[in-house]
């Protein structure tokens, strides 16, 4: 009970400062990085939707030129190259 009181107060604490302020530069600045963080979910969710539609067209890409097995034997290449250098000791310097 004592949490819901004060947060009534603060609550009623900032209303206050809203009227007194009129809206003002504060609540202005406010405002505008609402409206920035709202279009930045927004072109995220755009940017998400565009990537998934990019590997969904690779997929079928590689699928219809039967190019999944030349990646794949590229991908085991790499792999095989990392660990290699990961087995390779670094010379100590004197």
């Amino acid at each position: 009970m004592a949490n819901n009181e004060r947060l009534t107060k603060r609550v009623k604490k900032m209303e206050e400062w809203i009227a007194s302020n009129e809206g003002g530069p504060t609540l202005n600045n406010f405002n505008w990085l609402i409206e920035v963080i709202k279009g930045n979910d927004t072109r995220m969710a755009e940017m998400d939707r565009q990537h998934t539609m990019f590997r969904e067209l690779f997929q079928e890409f590689m699928h219809d030129k039967e190019l999944a097995n030349d990646w794949d034997e590229f991908l085991k290449e790499k792999d095989n190259a990392q660990k290699t250098e990961e087995e390779i000791p670094e010379e100590e310097e004197e």
